[in-house]
Order: C-alpha cells, then sequence, then structure tokens
C-alpha cells in the first residue's frame, strides 16, 4: 500500500476543481491537534481528541464534492486520533488503548485504495523520464488513472460508512481515560512513543528493508503528531522540535513511495498489464536507496536525549 502525503496535482482525468477549492484549504488547516487554553489538562486531551474525529466527519461529508482533498484529510484525521490514543496508553492499558486504536485503524484502512493511484501517480510524476521506458510509463499511468476515477466514485460512501463506526469512540474514551490524568502521565506516554521510534529506526538501519523503514516512518509521524498537541501551548523550541519531526516524516514518505512504486512497476510487469520495465525498477530502488541513507542519518542525529530526558523536556516545554 502507498504512504501518505500531500494530494497530487489532479491529472487530466480528474476536475481542476479540486485543486482550487479555497474550502479544502480551510479545512485542511483546521485539522492539527490542539490542547485548548485554559481547561485541565484532562478534559483538553479528549477535546484534542474528539476534534480530530469531527474533522473526519467533516470530511467524509464533503468527499462528494472533492473527494481528494477529502480522503487526504480523513486520513489525516484518524491519524492524529491514532496519535492522542498512543499518548494514552500507559494510563489507558494496553488492552484499552488496543480497542480504540482497532476501530480507528479500520476506518482508517477502508480508504486505501482511494489513495493508492494517487500516491503512485504523484511519486510517478517525480521520476525524471527517460525515453526508452516511455511506452511502460505510458501504459502505467493510464491504469492508474482508471483505477483512480474508479475508486473515487465509492469515496463518499466509504466515508460515511467508516466515520458511523467512529461515532461512539470519544465517549469510550472519556470512559476509560482515569479522571486523574496528569502530566507524569504525558511523560509516560512520550517515553513510551520515543521508545519505539529508536526501535523502529534501528531496525531500519541494520535492514535497509523498506517495510522497516515505513514502520519507522509511522513512528516518526505518532510521534510527531503527539508533539504537534502539546507544541500548541508550548514553547518556540517545542515548536521548532515538532516541525523537524514533521520535514523527517514527509521526506521518508516520498522515499517510502519510490519503494512502492517499483514493487507495483514489477508487479505489474510480471503479470504482463504493462511492458517489462527491469531498468525504471532498479532506476527508482537505487534513487531511494540513496535518499534512505540520508534520512536514516538525519533521523539518528535528530534528537540526542534519552527518551526519559526526551519526555521531560517535552512535558517542561509544554508549559
Amino acid at each position: 500500500m502507498a504512504t501518505e502525503h500531500r494530494p497530487h496535482s489532479p491529472s487530466e482525468a480528474e476536475p481542476s476543481s479540486a485543486k482550487e477549492d479555497p474550502g479544502a484549504r480551510r479545512r485542511g488547516a483546521g485539522g492539527k491537534l490542539r490542547l485548548p487554553r485554559r481547561r485541565p489538562l484532562r478534559e483538553g486531551v479528549l477535546a484534542a481528541f474528539g476534534r480530530s474525529l469531527a474533522v473526519a466527519r467533516r470530511n467524509s461529508k464533503s468527499a462528494g464534492s472533492d473527494p481528494v482533498n477529502a480522503v487526504h484529510e480523513y486520513r489525516k484525521a484518524l491519524r492524529r486520533a491514532r496519535a492522542v490514543v498512543s499518548l494514552l496508553t500507559p494510563a489507558l492499558g494496553r488492552r484499552a488503548a488496543r480497542g480504540v486504536t482497532r476501530h480507528l485503524r479500520d476506518a482508517f484502512r477502508t480508504t486505501s485504495a482511494f489513495r493508492d493511484a494517487d500516491i503512485l501517480l504523484q511519486t510517478l510524476s517525480s521520476v525524471p523520464p527517460v525515453p526508452e521506458e516511455d511506452l511502460a510509463r505510458h501504459t502505467l499511468q493510464v491504469g492508474l488513472e482508471l483505477e483512480q476515477r474508479r475508486t473515487r466514485r465509492e469515496t463518499a460512501e466509504t466515508l460515511a460508512i467508516g466515520i458511523e463506526a467512529l461515532s461512539s469512540l470519544k465517549g469510550a474514551l472519556e470512559i476509560l481515560l482515569d479522571p486523574v490524568f496528569s502530566g507524569q502521565d504525558l511523560e509516560k506516554g512520550l517515553i513510551r512513543s520515543r521508545r519505539r521510534e529508536r526501535r523502529a529506526l534501528e531496525s531500519a538501519r541494520r535492514s535497509g528493508d523498506m517495510a522497516d523503514l515505513h514502520e519507522w516512518r509511522k513512528r516518526i509521524k505518532e510521534l510527531r503528531y503527539e508533539l504537534e498537541l502539546l507544541a500548541s501551548t508550548g514553547s518556540r523550541e517545542l515548536k521548532k522540535r515538532e516541525k523537524a519531526l514533521g520535514e523527517l516524516a514527509k521526506d521518508l514518505g516520498e522515499v517510502t513511495d519510490l519503494w512502492v512504486l517499483a514493487r507495483e512497476i514489477e508487479r505489474r510487469g510480471n503479470e504482463s498489464q504493462i511492458p517489462p520495465a527491469s531498468p525504471m525498477v532498479s532506476r527508482i530502488r537505487s534513487l531511494a536507496t540513496g535518499r534512505s541513507s540520508e534520512l536514516l542519518e538525519r533521523g539518528t542525529g535528530l534528537f540526542e536525549e534519552d527518551p526519559r530526558h526526551f519526555a521531560r523536556q517535552v512535558v517542561a516545554e509544554r508549559g
């Protein structure tokens, strides 16, 4: 499955109005995790979780008029909600957190087919064309555009079903979260997230495997959204940390999408859906390998602190 970042520019198969819709920009800007000021911590965290679900619901209703942006923002909202649950896991307990996360993950996965063609087309456009690969490239592009059209007809219905399954989650989280939730619980959640990110990084460095790199990216995004929540009322330094994580996650997404594109080209060639394109596959993988090495090095030096020091500092900078 392709990873997720910005929606690609509309192709000929897609109305230009999706790109130009000013309401889409407003919806995207309103989706960030924020802690309401002058409210107790527990109440603020629950409000941020509920707001993410509300953003997902709003985008599910706009899918008919703007399916590209709706799916993109719906998925980001669910990622943010999952990050909140991850941060709360030590306070909730693993079993309870797993139950909430399962519902969010199921609603997220129903949209995968809608994003795959979009991301593959966007990634293909980022690879410089080579004349001898023109036939395979053109055949792949046409096939992806047809899939894009087909899946978009089903977008509104699928998002509506997905959001309906999440209608009771905010109430469930209110019941599950300890009434005395405190900054110490935040610290425990951050320690857990940072340790998960470090383990994923080490696995990616050892193996160099795309699946491990993608897992590290997921942990980076999770930690980034947690810092987004806390930086909303925090110091300038904390906001810089969140921005650095966001930029790293974006760059990692571009690399993992190159790997997914290479795998998809190889699969379609083996199944005779497109002309064989081994040179293009090798070229894309070589490009991805070079970029991933640089990003692994960048991620290693991003934060010097151990998980406990990192978590204490973030909580202190939250204000």
